[in-house]
């Protein structure tokens, strides 16, 4: 191993500064010792599970391996922290002279960044290691620089190796801990990040659909379970007919001069999608929107695997708010930076977007400490800007870092990285509860879908419809109870009786796919497992906002989701649309003309920009907002304290509707518990009734079935406050004469 020289940064300045001159309100400097490269501390918990895994390992990258991009993440002063946490706290009160007085970018930076002493410091120490800085951003928080695998070991005394997955995913990571002088560690999070392993899409791809213009029908082009069955494709007028949009519509508000970005690694090869999508399904006659791509100080990242999820995400953001600007938001991925952390940093820094859309993700254990600091970071920089920030929450139950189709849970209960951010509004998934309620209770679909689709929006909803949990999994017990879906009766999924060990089961339902949610599990900390919750893992501290409606767990952690949209792909029947027809990356034609296709799907994907859509129409007669869970949970609380528990119960098996007083549509039955197996070294987590070959249910408990999660009453973690009523949601809103003032 090579010797390290110390290096000796002058700071007398710094110290002069800090003691000396200092200004009042300005951020104090922490850096207050001379660097010294023996001194060294490590930064835990920056290591990715699979590089510890030395059968991954096929050796270090080349020395000058290059890295256009990394982001070392500053602290501020505690006390700087503490008050800008404060000031977002007056921000969303309507009885504070700060109400809705956002920062600019700018302001943020001169009040709540890390000192510029620190700042310079440590752009010294990074080019004193032979490291370029790209930008330094407007928060003070940030600075990209860039260098090679070389100077990463030298500085840093970690090495980045190539691994090979057991998929045959190939990948980079750092292969320890970095590590940094000890004068330093005041002022540094860490590094963001040494590895490739990137937010995955939180959408589940069925594949084409046909629309038949002479009977009205809709026709998967895939395989289905039952074949023969019919399915209710839900498209953008079901949605708005279903979450009772159209009465703002007729009001005037259809989000007009508001911006939704999504924030996207991919574009789209044919923008003309997006307009096809909206002219297949009714919504051209509105003439206000705007649709534009754009790469916000960063490299173009063209089209990749997951351009059908940009596709979807400014298709679906459109679809509550037709007459709003979309913004698709892109960036090129580099080797240590996600073009999405660019695409969300970039644009919070040049022109901040009223609301955001972030449909990617990973889980806590699997991303490292550092970057779920940025994503923190990401999330509470927008709020502060007065930017809505919703994240799709996750689409594989309570372990969000499980694999989806034929997989199974092995890692045991695990949160999402971005969506454990309190300053993040979480949207979950639901399903619609309509087949189940006509197997088991006689209970005609055909109360909630017309035979035919209307000709000009392919809508065929006639009303909301009950929901419960999306799962698709052979955990779900109301699967398994169903005696049509689970063709016989089952009082149990896991065990050698159980559903999940059936031949059925194990054909149809061996999925770990759903709507996710559950509490932060390891926000800060490191795992003594790899991969596995424990160890000296501690969950995001619950925020204020979150309180005060039953059910919500006294657990002291950030619960997810906050609430929940449809978000399910056709396991009761009905999934989403919509078009990408970029060939190269397996699209399809984007009309529905007679025997054409269209694409379809689900996941939290289709929720989180369908949320933003909703929140659009509320910014455009209120202004932008910020944090709407500030709002959220009183109007919940408020909800159960006025019209009671049972009034607003959207999973009746008697076939019943909520009271049309309803915010919140509470989803009260049903679960999103997903499948758990032992990994290949025979070791299970988190997971009750499982064995040698034989399928347990993802549980809290090791001794006894106790499924993670169930839909109850009030506040759940599988679906939060549950889905909303639009209109309901938009009149219950509070107003303030300042809310459109202060921009």
């Amino acid at each position: 191993m090579r010797g390290y020289a110390p290096i000796f940064l002058p700071i007398l300045a710094v110290l002069c500064s800090v003691f000396t001159f200092a200004q009042p309100g300005s951020p104090r400097a922490v850096i207050a010792k001379a660097i010294d490269e023996f001194q060294l501390v490590t930064l835990s918990g920056n290591t990715t599970p699979a590089a510890l895994d030395p059968e991954n390992d096929r050796g270090a990258v080349a020395d000058n391996f290059f890295f256009d991009h990394l982001l070392l993440t500053l602290k501020r002063a505690p006390e700087t922290e503490a008050q800008l946490v404060k000031l977002i706290d007056e921000m969303h009160d309507p009885q504070s002279p700060q109400f809705h007085r956002w920062l600019t970018p700018q302001q943020l930076g001169e009040r709540f960044a890390a000192a510029p002493q620190d700042r310079a410091t440590v752009e010294r120490w990074l080019q004193s290691h032979g490291f370029s800085i790209n930008r330094i951003y407007n928060n003070g928080l940030l600075v990209d620089f860039s260098g090679t695998a070389g100077e990463i070991r030298e500085t840093f005394r970690t090495e980045i190796h190539n691994l090979v997955l057991p998929n045959g995913e190939q990948h980079i990571a750092n292969m320890s801990d970095p590590e940094i002088p000890a004068a330093l560690v005041p002022a540094i999070e860490g590094v963001a990040s040494l590895h490739d392993f990137r937010p995955k899409p939180h959408m589940f791809r069925l594949g084409p659909v046909s629309y038949n213009s002479i009977t009205h029908e809709w026709h998967p082009r895939f395989n289905v379970k039952f074949q023969g069955g019919t399915f209710h494709t839900v498209s953008p007028y079901d949605f708005d007919i279903i979450y009772n949009v159209l009465p703002l519509w007729q009001r005037g508000y259809t989000g007009q001069g508001v911006t939704i970005a999504t924030v996207e690694d991919s574009n789209l090869a044919h923008p003309s999608d997006w307009h096809a999508f909206r002219d297949t399904f009714g919504l051209k006659s509105f003439k206000d929107a705007t649709f534009k791509q754009i790469y916000p100080s960063c490299s173009n990242p063209g089209q990749n695997g997951d351009e059908i999820e940009a596709a979807l995400d400014v298709e679906w953001a459109s679809v509550a708010a037709p007459d709003a600007n979309i913004e698709l938001s892109a960036c090129a991925n580099s080797h240590g930076v996600s073009g999405l952390d660019l695409a969300i940093l970039n644009l919070l820094d040049l022109e901040p977007p009223d609301i955001i859309s972030d449909s990617y993700g990973l889980c806590e254990t699997i991303t490292g400490q550092t970057e779920i600091a940025l994503e923190n970071r990401e999330a509470q920089i927008a709020t502060a800007l007065g930017t809505t920030f919703f994240i799709a929450q996750g689409d594989t139950g309570a372990d969000e870092c499980s694999p989806d189709e034929g997989y199974l849970s092995h890692l045991g209960l695990n949160s999402g990285d971005n969506t454990a951010s309190a300053y993040a509004v979480d949207v979950g998934g639901t399903d619609f509860m309509a087949q189940y309620n006509q197997d088991v209770y006689g209970v005609p679909v055909s109360d909630y879908w017309s035979a035919k689709n209307n000709p000009q929006t392919k809508a065929s909803a006639l009303s909301y419809i009950p929901e419960i949990p999306w799962n698709d999994g052979c955990t779900s017990e109301l699967i398994y109870t169903d005696p049509v879906e689970a063709s016989g009766s089952y009082s149990q999924s896991y065990g050698s009786s159980g559903f999940c060990n059936s031949k059925l089961g194990r054909k149809y339902f061996k999925y770990s796919v759903g709507g996710s949610g559950g509490p932060s599990t390891c926000f800060t900390g490191k795992p003594e497992i790899r991969g596995v919750v424990g160890g000296t893992c501690q969950g995001n501290p619950k925020p204020s906002y979150q309180t005060g409606v039953p059910g919500i767990p006294n657990d002291g952690e950030r619960d997810q989701p906050d609430l929940s949209l449809f978000a399910a792909d056709g396991v009761w029947g009905s999934f989403l649309v919509e078009c990408m027809s970029d060939k190269n990356e397996g699209g399809a034609p984007c009309t529905a003309k007679n025997d054409a296709l269209l694409e379809g799907g689900g996941g939290t994907s289709f929720s989180s920009p369908a949320m933003a859509g909703i929140q659009a129409l509320i910014d455009q007669k209120n202004g932008r907002q910020g944090n709407i869970n500030y709002v959220l949970y009183p109007l919940a609380a408020n909800q159960f304290a006025t019209l009671g528990a049972a009034a607003c119960n959207a999973s009746q098996t008697s076939g019943g509707l909520p009271n049309p007083a309803c915010v919140f549509n509470d989803v009260q039955a049903g679960d999103m518990d997903i499948p758990c197996n032992q990994n290949p070294k025979y070791f299970s987590y988190d997971c009750y009734g499982d064995g040698t070959d034989i399928i347990g249910e993802l549980s809290t408990s090791s001794s006894s079935s106790e499924p993670a999660y169930p839909a109850t009453v009030g506040y759940d973690l599988a679906t939060g406050l549950g889905s909303v009523n639009a209109t309901n949601l938009f009149d219950a809103w509070p107003s303030n004469d300042r809310s459109k003032g202060d921009q």
